[in-house]
C-alpha cells in the first residue's frame, strides 16, 4: 500500500481572506500554484495529495479523505486562533468533494463562509466512482473482488457533495458545469447543479453545453477574472 500524504503550500501569510485550494486527482501542483498568485490578497493553501486519495480500497480512501479533512480543518483552526475569519474554498473534480466538505463543516461552526468555487462535481460521490469513465479500473477491481455498490455506498456517503450542503444556502457558491461530463456522469452533475439552481439563493451556475470533463475543467480553471469578481462581491 501506498502511503497518503498531504503536502501544503501556503503563501500570503500576512492577508486577512484565506483560500484553500483542492486540486483535481493526481494533479500536479505547479498550476495551482500560478492559480494561487492570482489572488495576491488572500493566505492561499494549496492541499496537494497523490493519486492514492482515491482508490478502490474502501477503508484507505475513507482513511485518505479523514487525513485531508484533518488538515484543512486544522489550519481553519489555526488561523481563527490568530484572529482570521474569513474563508473561501475552491475545488476541482475530486477536489470539490473536500472543498464543499469542509466549508459545510466551518459553516456549523461559525455560521459563515466567504465563498465557494466549484470547478465540476456531481451530487452522489460513491455513484460516481462506480459509474464514471475515470474510475472504471477502480470499478473493475471491485467487481473482481465481488464489492458490490452498495457497499461503496454504505461506506462513502459522507463524501457526497449533496450531503455536504445543509449550512451552505446562505454562502455563495459559483458552480462551472460540464453538461457532457462523462467522469461524473452527467445526470449526476445537472442534479447537483439543478439543487443549487432551484435551492441555493446565492449560487451560480455556469453550464458548458459542449465541452466535456477535461476540456471544460482547463477552460474553467483559466477563468481567473470571474473567479475573482465572483469572490469580491458582497
Amino acid at each position: 500500500m501506498k502511503k497518503f500524504w498531504v503536502e501544503r503550500r501556503e503563501n500570503g501569510v500576512d492577508n486577512k481572506k484565506v483560500l484553500l485550494i483542492f486540486p483535481h486527482w493526481g494533479a500536479p501542483i505547479r498550476p495551482y500554484q500560478w492559480f494561487a498568485r492570482y489572488f495576491v490578497d488572500y493566505r492561499t493553501i494549496i492541499y496537494h495529495c497523490p493519486g492514492s486519495l482515491l482508490s478502490s480500497d474502501i477503508e484507505a480512501t475513507f482513511r485518505n479523505f479523514d487525513l485531508l479533512e484533518s488538515a484543512a480543518l486544522g489550519d481553519i483552526k489555526r488561523l481563527k486562533s490568530k484572529g482570521i475569519y474569513d474563508f473561501s474554498f475552491y475545488g476541482v473534480s475530486l477536489g470539490s468533494v473536500m472543498a464543499l466538505r469542509a466549508a459545510n463543516i466551518l459553516a456549523f461552526a461559525d455560521g459563515k463562509v466567504g465563498g465557494i468555487i466549484i470547478n465540476l462535481s456531481c451530487a452522489d460521490f460513491p455513484f460516481a466512482v462506480w459509474n464514471g469513465s475515470a474510475t472504471r479500473p477502480i470499478r473493475k477491481d471491485w467487481e473482481n473482488r465481488d464489492i458490490s455498490y452498495a457497499e461503496v455506498n454504505k461506506a462513502w456517503p459522507h463524501l457526497s457533495p449533496i450531503n455536504n450542503l445543509q449550512r451552505l444556502k446562505e454562502t455563495k457558491i459559483l458552480f462551472f458545469v460540464s453538461k457532457k461530463d462523462a467522469v461524473m456522469g452527467s445526470p449526476n452533475v445537472m442534479s447537483l447543479a439543478d439543487t443549487f439552481a432551484n435551492n441555493f439563493p446565492k449560487a451560480e451556475v455556469r453550464t458548458n453545453a459542449f465541452l466535456g470533463h477535461y476540456f471544460g475543467g482547463a477552460k474553467n480553471f483559466l477563468r481567473l477574472r470571474t473567479m475573482r469578481k465572483f469572490l469580491d462581491k458582497p
